[in-house]
């Protein structure tokens, strides 16, 4: 039984590595791009700047490793020893990956998962205690010594996971032959940056899962089009909700199945709902710019509204970068000197001032966006699969989950 594991096993694992060198080799893998190497620079820069200026503070380094190493004596004297279930490190609330018992009561992963954690924080102290480093640097090192620390897990390896060590023993190794294949289709749809599938690409389907709150496109252009929902109620509110979502999202976001579709909800209590559907760009939107989707995008949806319905003035919702253009909007309408055709506006998620983005900071430098510039200008366009990836490691924390409300009358164009 054992042995057909092994041999399909090692034989899927030859397979997978014969296809990995050849697509790297034929550049499917795309290792060199202008954004690979605009992070690589910057990340050996900024390694080497933590150097030079760890070098020149012994002293602190010192402390922090005495007090690294008081701990994993506490950890060992606690678990091994007196077979004391007190943790000295324990996983934040919010750590799902160490929820099986046998984390806190088999001696060994006790031992392997306290000693982990008490390494991912020391590095992280280790980082914050050098002085010298600018704060961009170190947000940088931070953020992405936090994603090396995570990958490196003891909850992602067979022999040190006590629930996937179990899976693996009961499904006869079936698992990391399954797990092999999935990882081969990942790479085969990865762009220039490996996307790792989040579910099932076929446990959705528009209309059906998501998307199924009844509605018409009542306008459309080369950048958009304009998704009214039909009515529930039999009297409506006169003035029209519009909804703008982010680009790079589709507008289904805010309407997933029936129980939390925001879209439903919001035509339940008598709104006349308006919903953005932004058109996928490719080559040929490459001179499209971030001022088209304000006068080509929420202006022209809103002028279509306005006539459709009759009224002369909207309420209307962002998320994410869809918000941020709709403050755009708003300002552009003031600086025009119109009149105030948005009446009012709330924010979802939405990232207004940039000068504290949060950790997609890490991404926001003059290198890294001049690759990105260089990168689209050759394609035309950003691929989705690669932005896909940065937006999955960034979006926790460039957009904080805080909802606002404005009225027109405190947004001004600058």
């Amino acid at each position: 039984m054992y042995h057909n594991f092994f041999s399909d096993y090692l034989v899927k694992l030859q397979e997978s590595n014969q296809k990995w060198w050849k697509d790297l080799e034929q550049g499917k893998a795309a290792v060199n791009t202008p954004l690979n190497k605009a992070m690589q620079e910057l990340s050996i820069e900024d390694t080497t700047k933590l150097l030079e200026n760890a070098a020149n503070q012994p002293a602190a380094l010192l402390q922090i490793q005495m007090q690294w190493w008081e701990k994993q004596m506490q950890i060992w004297q606690n678990v091994a020893l007196t077979a004391n279930n007190q943790e000295i490190v324990s996983p934040d609330k919010d750590d799902k990956r160490f929820q099986d018992k046998s984390w806190q009561d088999e001696v060994i992963y006790n031992f392997i998962k306290q000693s982990y954690l008490l390494f991912g924080r020391t590095f992280l102290d280790t980082i914050n205690a050098v002085e010298g480093l600018d704060d961009k640097a170190k947000e940088r090192l931070t953020f992405f010594s936090r994603q090396a620390i995570n990958a490196m897990s003891p909850s992602n390896f067979v022999g040190t996971n006590p629930e996937l060590l179990k899976l693996t023993m009961e499904k006869n190794g079936e698992n990391l032959v399954k797990g092999l294949q999935t990882l081969q289709e990942d790479l085969e749809s990865s762009a220039d940056i490996l996307k790792v599938r989040m579910t099932n690409n076929n446990a959705f389907k528009l209309g059906e899962e998501i998307a199924n709150t009844p509605g018409d496109v009542v306008f459309k252009n080369d950048l958009f089009e304009l998704i009214q929902y039909r009515p529930m109620t039999e009297t409506v509110n006169a003035t029209p909700l519009l909804i703008v979502p982010p680009f790079i999202n589709k507008y289904y976001i805010l309407d997933l199945r029936e129980k939390n579709s925001m879209v439903r909800w919001l035509v339940e209590q008598g709104h006349t709902v308006f919903m953005m559907s932004w058109r996928n760009p490719g080559v040929e939107q490459r001179n499209v710019e971030f001022g088209d989707y304000v006068t080509d995008g929420v202006v022209q949806a809103v002028n279509a509204i306005e006539e459709i319905t009759g009224q002369q003035q909207i309420n209307a919702a962002g998320y994410c970068i869809g918000g941020t253009v709709l403050a755009c909007t708003i300002a552009y309408y003031a600086a025009k000197r119109m009149k105030a055709r948005i009446k009012s506006a709330s924010f979802f998620t939405t990232l207004l001032d940039f000068s504290q983005p949060g950790e997609v900071g890490a991404y926001i430098n003059d290198s890294v966006v001049s690759a990105i510039e260089l990168q689209n200008s050759t394609r035309g366009f950003m691929d989705g699969r690669s932005l896909s990836v940065t937006s999955a490691c960034c979006v926790k924390t460039a957009c904080t989950g805080t909802t606002t409300s404005i009225t027109t009358s405190r947004v001004t164009a600058r």
